[in-house]
């Protein structure tokens, strides 16, 4: 049981000065140390769209929005222990790119987003990129790290950006606490299940390629419990290699347990739900439903407090892949499932603007689907590191979604 500390009351704020959290120190630590593998771990969104506003009045729009969020503006403060976040790193700006020849259907073509310079420890840790397609059409691309948003934090900011475009005036934010500082405010009487070894999605390691690959999946319109029926699709694909329980990840967004919580900040943990051969969509939604209706993704043992009095380069050599182990390290999960569901493309559209499709680019390290619809057309977006995915396997996995997700009326933005 932890001890309960309640927070503060919700209310307009205009700077944020406080302790990472332990989930923060994590994401903050990844690609900090020489000797992993890993880059700074960024989260990115795209935006696929059409149309014709000037970059002046995407800056003037961002401005607002900054304005009144201050985690736009955070950085590190590494001179005081534990590190802490201020508030006071410089404001984000608007890059403008032209002629841009991008599918987004994988990373293929995506290095330009990397040109730009953000910064955990001086900032800004946050991009906003508009670019204009070769033959047509605007990506607006969401740049930061994970340390500093998730996909609710980037849903926030989104819903503000085009506000401030309509001419509305932005929300803000309205709090400077913690995911684990809400979490501690609640009364939390069980602790996590304890993990059990599981399969991986396309059976075990092999070879040593390095790094990651995405790929993005048109699967046409939506179907009935989609996230259900893609958690038990990729669990029957796991159970061709094992017959260990498949672990599907799923991220939780914490802001349900504060009714009225805007923020930009990382508010996400992690549910995992077991499936055991020949369990169907309807197994997989009762196991979730029972677990967030015990508030389990609110478990975080507070041992894991003691992480944060790691140096991030630390932390990073202890959790993440070096030459040394990534060929032959086993998942914690399965796969991460994550679903955003049917985007409001009024919420996310202006004059001038108009919202064809919304793609979370997944992060590396494991197999991470993400799952967005826009206008009745579902896309999913995967990866998978090279050595669960290479020798024809990634191939093999696509093939097999697409016979068991996909509506035979699937299209594509192009």
């Amino acid at each position: 049981m932890t001890a309960r500390t309640p927070l503060p009351a919700l209310g307009p704020i205009t700077a944020i000065d406080r302790r990472l959290s332990v989930v923060e120190h994590y994401h903050a630590c990844v690609g900090t140390h020489a000797a992993t593998l890993e880059t700074r771990r960024e989260a990115r969104i795209v935006l696929e769209g059409e149309g014709d506003l000037p970059r002046a009045v995407w800056q003037q729009a961002l401005d607002r929005v900054v304005a009144v969020n201050p985690g736009l503006r955070l950085r590190l403060r590494r001179d005081c222990w534990p590190i802490r976040w201020s508030s006071d790193a410089p404001a984000p700006q608007v890059r403008w790119v032209d002629d841009c020849e991008w599918d987004v259907r994988s990373q293929r073509g995506s290095g330009f987003i990397s040109d730009g310079a953000i910064s955990l420890e001086d900032g800004p840790c946050f991009e906003l990129i508009v670019a204009r397609r070769r033959g047509g059409g605007l990506l607006v691309i969401l740049r930061s790290f994970h340390a500093v948003f998730d996909g609710g934090g980037y849903l926030h900011f989104l819903q503000e950006l085009f506000r401030a475009l309509r001419g509305e005036a932005p929300l803000g934010t309205n709090a400077a606490f913690s995911d684990v500082d809400l979490v501690r405010s609640l009364d939390v009487r069980h602790t996590t299940s304890r993990h059990v070894p599981t399969c991986g999605l396309t059976g075990t390691p092999q070879g040593r390629a390095r790094g990651d690959e995405w790929r993005r999946i048109s699967l046409g319109r939506p179907r009935p419990r989609l996230m259900a029926r893609a958690a038990v699709v990729m669990a029957n694909h796991a159970h061709q290699f094992s017959s260990a329980p498949a672990l599907i990840a799923v991220p939780v967004d914490l802001r349900r347990h504060c009714p009225g919580l805007r923020s930009t900040m990382n508010f996400s943990n992690m549910l995992l739900v077991p499936l055991q051969p020949g369990d169907d969509e309807q197994v997989f939604q009762a196991r979730l439903s029972s677990m967030l209706a015990q508030r389990m993704e609110l478990a975080l043992p507070r041992a894991l407090d003691a992480l944060v009095w790691l140096p991030l380069p630390w932390l990073d050599r202890l959790v993440s892949r070096t030459a040394g182990n990534f060929h032959r390290r086993r998942p914690l999960e399965t796969v991460v499932v994550s679903n955003l569901g049917a985007v409001d493309t009024a919420a996310l559209g202006a004059p001038g603007f108009r919202l064809r499709a919304l793609i979370p680019e997944p992060l590396p390290g494991n197999a991470f689907a993400a799952l967005s619809s826009v206008d009745g057309q579902v896309e999913m977006v995967l990866n998978l590191p090279h050595v669960l995915g290479d020798g024809g396997r990634f191939d093999r996995l696509e093939a097999y979604l697409r016979t068991h997700l996909a509506d035979e009326t699937a299209t594509t933005f192009e």
